[in-house]
């Protein structure tokens, strides 16, 4: 194999990405006490990165044995009541997933739609909850994987908080690759998945709330709930334990994958994704390759563009023949028009490189 797809870097779809070495070890690590000072002391530990990653200086991170998906229901049940009006911004597969998951629970939900590959816009946004009337909370997708397209968080949490509603993000693919300024745009619950830029296997839903999300938590009723329960993930994270038994390999491979972003510099992480996202494309345009998303809004963690010949998964099929590297298909009506790479995680320009090369020879 081609050195510079060695240790899983052959695997360029967009999540799960290839495992840090650093995490590879700590998935060796025996199993401790749940409850013992090397659980409490490690949780002490990652606290203040995931701040730092998040950008929130008074935010509690929780950590959830679940996917990133789970954190739609964890939002939803935490944030709001039964009957509640929401707005959620759809611009993608991943967007109308949230709906969905809205919808099946019983919310009125208020969806504001953007083409493929486009973005929502703070205007449509604005009319959306003035149409909608009462609007308790908006819901919106940071950086749509399924289009390659980053959304402008900034000024949609601020339309969000013109009206005073609670803001949920979705940053399944951008936490921990593109800055999310949870304090400065006044964000309350953002959710991802250890297996995306985190660098680590499925199993945690991170989620950061803000003071006022955690306040809510405390309001709402209306959903039973327990292990979603907020309040009391927020006690038992404050006192750097799990209420329930410890997902500890996972938080093992976490910790270790923190400490290594915190010796990067968590700028110099945002810094390294903007330059591999930039550098990627720059190599489709050298090939004439076709652009999915809009090029102001193209992602520096996914890249979503047609596949050469007409059918993705035949392309994909070529690609993992020629090469042995794993390229990923679009979603929904993209399924067999998209190509997705991930640039996100342990990634830096060679096997970005070999990917471009193989691409080249497969089209």
């Amino acid at each position: 194999m081609d050195e510079r797809l060695t240790q899983g870097r052959w695997l360029r779809i967009p999540g799960p990405t290839p495992l840090h070495p650093n995490v590879v070890r700590a998935l060796g690590h025996e199993m401790v006490p749940q409850r013992g000072t090397i659980i409490t002391e490690m949780m002490a530990r990652v606290q203040p990165i995931l701040r730092k990653v998040h950008g929130t200086e008074s935010g509690q991170v929780l950590l959830w044995a679940s996917t990133g998906t789970a954190g739609f229901e964890a939002s939803i049940v935490n944030m709001t009541n039964p009957g509640d009006k929401i707005v959620v911004t759809c611009a993608g597969d991943f967007g109308n997933r949230y709906a969905a998951a809205a919808e099946t629970l019983g919310l009125d939900v208020l969806r504001v739609e953007a083409e493929w590959g486009s973005a929502v816009t703070p205007e449509q946004l604005d009319a959306a909850i003035q149409q909608h009337g009462d609007v308790v909370a908006v819901m919106i997708t940071h950086n749509e994987t399924s289009t390659g397209v980053t959304q402008d968080l900034a000024a949609l949490a601020a339309v969000a908080r013109q009206h005073d509603a609670l803001i949920c993000v979705d940053a399944v693919s951008s936490a921990a690759a593109l800055p999310i300024n949870m304090d400065v745009n006044g964000l309350d619950w953002v959710l991802s998945g250890a297996q995306k830029a985190w660098m680590c296997p499925p199993g945690l839903m991170i989620s950061a709330l803000s003071e006022r999300a955690i306040a809510r938590s405390h309001e709402t009723k209306g959903y039973p709930r327990f292990i979603w329960d907020a309040p009391m993930m927020v006690e038992a994270s404050r006192g750097n334990i799990h209420p329930a038994t410890a997902p500890e390999t996972s938080l093992f491979a976490l910790d270790a994958a923190l400490m290594a972003m915190e010796e990067e510099g968590i700028d110099e992480v945002f810094a390294r994704h903007a330059r591999l996202g930039a550098h990627f494309r720059a190599g489709l345009e050298k090939l004439g390759i076709e652009f999915l998303a809009e090029e102001a809004l193209r992602s520096n963690s996914v890249t979503a563009f047609r596949a050469p010949g007409g059918s993705a998964k035949a392309f994909q099929a070529k690609v993992r023949e020629q090469s042995g590297i794993e390229l990923a298909v679009g979603q929904a009506q993209w399924q067999d028009v998209a190509i997705r790479v991930g640039t996100m995680g342990w990634t830096y320009e060679p096997e970005l490189d070999a990917t471009l090369e193989a691409i080249a020879a497969a089209m």
